[in-house]
């Protein structure tokens, strides 16, 4: 996506809700985007908190904005200024993209004091999938969040998430000392690929890059080890 096209499609909605967009600023090393999601997987062992609201919750996408900023505030998510890391697109959205794999980048992004990250944020859409459904930045639609956020120093990923009977935020921390995000890690650092099947899996060299240098950069010392 061109610069001047995601600032128009990505980047004045969000501050619209919110969320401005910050050029660079983004950690040489953090985490990588595509394996935080795994850290929905995580138990109570590790940490993990949640803040779950049925649908029929009144006045849910206010209890769920409470919920979610409350849970960023006591985790750690927010940086100096309540800055912190999005997970959004890499590349331009197009309906033909929309039913392959969708690479996700970190933003640094800042929380400004009129926001509506459950409402406002999930409703930003992308346009119509070529199988005529819409497709959204953060989620399915206003109150329906699917969405990725990382602490500056990776100590912290917060998940908005949809299930079968309502929503949730959850906080988990340090993600990349847990087992299900070490395992995606692994599998991406590690796994072969068939390169005519690149096109459906988005960018799975890239991909095994991050993880490597996430891993080189986590290694164990030998002070640690013993």
């Amino acid at each position: 996506m061109g610069r001047q096209e995601m600032r128009r499609k990505v980047y004045a909605p969000l501050r619209s809700a919110g969320l401005k967009v910050l050029e660079g600023g983004v950690p040489e090393t953090q985490l990588p985007a595509f394996v935080v999601g795994a850290a929905i997987s995580c138990g109570p062992a590790t940490g993990r908190r949640d803040a779950y609201f049925d649908y029929d919750t009144p006045n849910l996408i206010e209890h769920a904005n409470q919920a979610w900023y409350e849970l960023a505030m006591s985790s750690g998510l927010f940086g100096t200024d309540r800055e912190f890391l999005l997970a959004l697109p890499a590349n331009l959205y197009s309906a033909k993209a929309a039913s392959r794999h969708r690479r996700s980048v970190w933003r640094r992004v800042r929380l400004l004091d009129d926001w509506d990250i459950m409402g406002a944020a999930c409703a930003i859409r992308l346009g119509m999938s070529e199988h005529g459904y819409p497709e959204h930045l953060l989620g399915s639609r206003a109150g329906r969040p699917e969405f990725a956020m990382l602490s500056l120093d990776s100590t912290v990923a917060v998940l908005g998430t949809t299930w079968e009977t309502g929503i949730s935020s959850l906080a988990v921390p340090n993600p990349g000392d847990t087992e299900p995000v070490q395992r995606m890690l692994d599998w991406a650092a590690t796994r072969v690929w068939d390169p005519r099947e690149e096109w459906l899996m988005g960018a799975p060299r890239m991909e095994r890059e991050e993880a490597l240098a996430w891993l080189r950069h986590n290694e164990p010392t030998t002070a640690n080890q013993t």
